[in-house]
């Protein structure tokens, strides 16, 4: 059946068919902090033999009070943090995962570590030669400790002042950060359980660009992964509606599954779900949800953190009246409540795409009509060359940004029923080709996808979009690895020219045909020009 009047509405189809185990950490010991304590004025000393103390004791005519205490001079050893490098390791010919291999960990050879080959979703390949490899994180080797630093003591039960083990303490922690030259980073803001995310109000960027740190995309340096794990999923059927769908909730409970296999953890700090049949009104997938789990999932996220985003449900186009999209639209999705109106295009990337740090990766996959940008991100890739291609009017961030899109821009999207559930057509097709192939570089699992689709009777032509330019044929997709460092030397949106705003009469954006069934003929004329800044 079709999307009930929806001409944007993902037609009906029926189908008859179908951290790695690295070195092994070195035990770290406790650096021996010496505890200075006062020293007796007298020149006698507890347990230590003085052939003269006799003779002493005679020539002193009577005993004296003693002079006050000096003070005490404590010599405090300097703590070197524990330091790591990273070291490449190529993996031989005929060698898989699990085996053992004997890794050097310093130039000279002296140095060596047992190291397992981790799953083949964990391996890279080189650029220019093709052959696979890892990386591992070693402690570096600790340089020789500076010259002791003498500081001044007090004595025991003076008023008024510290105790000499005092003093040691708090001048080796704040003289240990002046040795290596560089206080310790920022500890990891931690993630907010979304019962008590409050969100913010929302303030789009303005127009302009500004200069930031890069790195070049021949550098071969990648960013560790952090451990830590974030997912947003949304799936709307929209029920009772002339325009509802059949598959995109269970479509949101697969991509759970399926990252809960890789180490997404299910509870509410790390991972939500909105889906329309929730008996909760706090996981409903309303527009006023959407935007605040948006922010959600970008919450105190840093360098090495890894997110990913879903989106099922139906998808639409509007004009943009801005002048930026190439097209003239602006590609939306639809909240369960979308007469409160559409989510833009421009809002998805200043919510998830814009705050990315650099050394943060988002992976999406938004499964619905005109989804081909859906993300404004600014590269479009053709897989077949490897080529990247920028966008007119670019929108540039610093994170690493990858989208997963259904269809082309002008193409819709397929709801579709195989012998087991309803579900998208291109998140089936998504699951199936990583399940088939876990460590294939992105032009295979894009041809997987795409061959996935063509055995079902599906004509749509799933898109590649990023907001880094990387090398397609060597990088293998992962969840959870292979986070690309910042490459844009400017981030920000850029206009280089004006173009036109599509007419908002043409058929395929005409939302008045998207009606609620129950409430009878509600229509919702002018709903695309009401909310075109979504």
């Amino acid at each position: 059946s079709g999307g009930g009047g929806y001409p944007g509405a993902r037609p009906h189809h029926s189908s008859g068919g179908g951290g790695y185990p690295a070195a092994r950490p070195q035990q770290q010991h406790q650096a021996y902090v010496p505890t200075a304590k006062p020293v007796a004025s007298s020149g006698m000393m507890a347990g230590v033999y003085n052939p003269h103390a006799h003779q002493q004791q005679q020539q002193q005519p009577a005993p004296t009070a003693p002079p006050p205490p000096r003070p005490a001079a404590a010599t405090v050893q300097v703590v070197q943090p524990v330091t790591y490098k990273t070291i490449r390791v190529q993996i031989p010919p005929g060698m898989g995962p699990g085996q053992k291999l004997k890794v050097l960990t310093d130039a000279a050879g002296k140095e060596a570590a047992i190291v397992t080959i981790p799953d083949r979703a964990k391996w890279r390949a080189n650029a220019r030669t093709g052959q696979p490899f890892f990386d591992i994180r070693v402690a570096e080797k600790p340089k020789p400790a500076p010259t002791p630093v003498v500081v001044q003591g007090h004595s025991v039960g003076s008023p008024g002042r510290h105790s000499a083990g005092a003093s040691v303490s708090s001048v080796t922690s704040s003289m240990a950060a002046m040795s290596t030259g560089a206080a310790a980073g920022p500890a990891a803001v931690t993630f907010k359980a979304w019962e008590r995310f409050g969100g913010h109000s929302y303030h789009a960027p303005s127009l302009g660009m500004r200069r930031v740190p890069h790195l070049p995309i021949t550098s071969m340096s990648n960013v560790h992964a952090s451990g830590r794990r974030r997912a947003l999923l949304i799936g709307i059927n929209y029920k009772g509606t002339r325009a509802a769908l059949r598959g995109c909730i269970n479509d949101a409970n697969n991509m759970e599954r399926l990252l809960v296999q890789h180490g997404f953890p299910r509870d509410s700090c790390h991972m939500v779900k909105l889906v329309d049949d929730s008996r909760n009104r706090n996981y409903l997938p309303t527009r006023a949800n959407i935007t605040k789990a948006c922010q959600w999932l970008l919450q105190g996220v840093s360098k090495g953190d890894v997110l990913f985003f879903h989106y099922s449900g139906h998808g639409a186009q509007v004009p943009d009246r801005s002048g930026m999209e190439s097209d003239g639209y602006n590609e939306t999705i639809l909240p369960m409540d979308y007469r409160s109106g559409q989510i833009t295009d421009d809002a998805l990337w200043n919510s998830l795409i814009a705050p990315l740090p650099d050394g943060t990766r988002l992976t999406s996959v938004m499964d619905c009509c005109h989804s081909g940008t859906g993300l404004d991100l600014p590269y479009d890739v053709d897989i077949r060359t490897g080529r990247w291609k920028e966008d007119v009017n670019p929108a540039h961030a610093q994170g690493d940004a990858i989208l997963f899109s259904g269809c082309e821009d002008a193409q819709t999207s397929a709801d579709t029923m195989d012998k087991f559930q309803a579900g998208g057509a291109m998140t089936q097709s998504f699951i199936k080709a990583y399940q088939d192939n876990p460590m294939a570089t992105y032009p295979e699992f894009m041809a997987s996808i795409h061959r996935h689709l063509k055995r079902r009777g599906f004509h749509q032509r799933p898109q590649l979009t990023a907001s880094q330019k990387f090398d397609v044929r060597s990088r293998i997709f992962s969840f959870t690895d292979g986070i690309e460092p910042n490459h844009n030397p400017q981030i920000g949106r850029m206009k280089r020219r004006h173009v036109r705003p599509a007419k908002a009469g043409y058929k395929k954006n005409n939302m008045n045909d998207l009606l609620f069934s129950a409430g009878g003929a509600i229509a919702l004329a002018g709903l695309a020009n009401l909310f075109l800044d979504g």
